[in-house]
């Protein structure tokens, strides 16, 4: 990178989401000048929430080691063109903006290819929890930590059995996972009604309750390392041979390095340096209900429904499904009347609904985030693109930046996760 390894240099952050802020606290710990950059502050949660690290499903997951495009994807995409209320919607109309992703998403759904991605997604969920606690212990947010496990339910036998594949991939990579029958099921979480015959218990999974609590608490560590945070909305990236400018008003000073970490809005400033990369984003949607955080005593997801439903202090937020849709379109509200309806289905005392929110995933065709240096210029790192997993990578990520950034060699091979990676 044209630096003596390990030297302070003056790196700019752009962007303060879970991933952003990790990153920039692991470049304080190596003592580097920081300046992280966002338009919003974590502080003004009015504003930050369209963030996907405020309204996520919490969980520490540790069994989210497989893709999304599974073998058998393409099979279901009339339904998902034709059913808006599926875990997985797409609606007609966006398929022209979206064809370059659609079209290495099903490509990534070939045997051959899920089995290396989830050798990449195994690899580096057995690397984050080391992280993830040096992280959690320096900021001083151990306490928002639930090790509750993590439940999936499965309403046949047929569908659990459909799912043997999907086992088998994940005991492959070490993840430890109990089988209830439909009794235990019932003696673990007696407040759901009784539509399951099966479930899967991950035993090391766990949450953080609540995300943007989290955030708070490492913006506060950040500041206190020294760190220093600016908002602003930085346009453009400019490299020049004494160092990188970005483009915001008013323009902030040059700098030796910059680490894209804006999540969904990535895409458009990598593409000011020259590198195009086939990030899309997956619109994921929340339920609030206030009053039912005492219900479950894990977060509990079955898969046919595409959402979680999480125990938190302020209540029971039931998170997740997939549309895919892009960063410029109204929320839908059948998304969240979805989420409302099957919750009261599954949890029959949840009582009244609160807040629903909606934001913005940053997603790759192949569920494998982007982080890397730029083919075109060393000193700009790539960081996002972790799609459902952002919590559970986001101090692993920032580790393995701070590698890059101080001419380490990262203590896990990248070059599964280049920006390049799709020509």
């Amino acid at each position: 990178m044209g630096e003596t390894p390990g030297a302070p240099r003056h790196v700019a952050v752009i962007g303060a989401g879970l991933v952003g802020l990790a990153t920039a606290v692991a470049l304080r710990r190596d003592g580097h000048r920081v300046i992280l950059y966002d338009r919003h502050s974590p502080e003004d949660a009015g504003r930050w929430l369209a963030a996907s690290s405020f309204g996520n499903a919490c969980v520490f997951a540790v069994g989210a080691c497989l893709p999304v495009a599974m073998p058998g994807v393409l099979a279901s995409l009339p339904r998902m063109l034709l059913d808006r209320d599926g875990p997985l919607a797409l609606r007609p109309r966006d398929l022209p903006g979206l064809a370059p992703w659609l079209i290495a998403f099903l490509r990534s759904a070939t045997p051959r290819q899920v089995d290396r991605i989830v050798t990449e997604l195994g690899r580096l969920i057995r690397a984050a929890p080391a992280a993830q606690q040096r992280l959690l212990r320096e900021a001083g947010a151990e306490h928002l930590v639930r090790r509750t496990g993590n439940l999936y339910l499965y309403r046949t036998e047929a569908g659990f059995e459909a799912t043997r594949r999907e086992i088998e991939l994940r005991q492959r990579e070490g993840v430890r996972m109990a089988f209830l029958s439909r009794e235990e099921v019932a003696a673990r979480e007696p407040a759901l009604a009784p539509l399951y015959q099966k479930g899967v218990l991950f035993e090391d999974s766990w949450i953080i309750d609540t995300p943007h609590d989290y955030a708070l608490l490492l913006l506060q560590h950040f500041r206190r390392q020294g760190g220093e945070f600016r908002l602003a909305d930085i346009r453009a990236i400019r490299p020049e041979a004494d160092g990188l400018r970005l483009e915001a008003d008013p323009a902030p000073e040059p700098c030796d390095a910059v680490v894209i970490a804006a999540g969904a809005w990535s895409k458009s400033l990598a593409r000011t340096v020259g590198d195009k990369v086939l990030l899309d984003t997956e619109r994921g949607y929340h339920v609030l209900f206030p009053e039912a955080g005492n219900l479950l005593r894990e977060p509990v997801c079955y898969p046919e429904y595409g959402f979680y439903m999480v125990p938190t202090r302020e209540g029971l937020r039931c998170a997740g499904t997939v549309e895919l849709g892009g960063l410029d379109k109204p929320p839908r509200p059948n998304r969240t009347a979805v989420i409302e309806r099957v919750t009261r289905r599954l949890l029959p005392e949840v009582g009244k609904a609160g807040r629903t929110w909606m934001g913005f995933r940053p997603s790759m065709p192949d569920s494998l985030p982007t982080i890397g240096q730029s083919p075109r210029d060393g000193r700009i790192i790539h960081a996002y693109g972790h799609g459902h997993i952002g919590v559970t990578l986001s101090a692993l990520t920032g580790e393995l930046v701070a590698d890059l950034v101080a001419g380490r060699r990262p203590r896990l091979d990248l070059s599964a996760l280049r920006v390049d990676r799709f020509g």
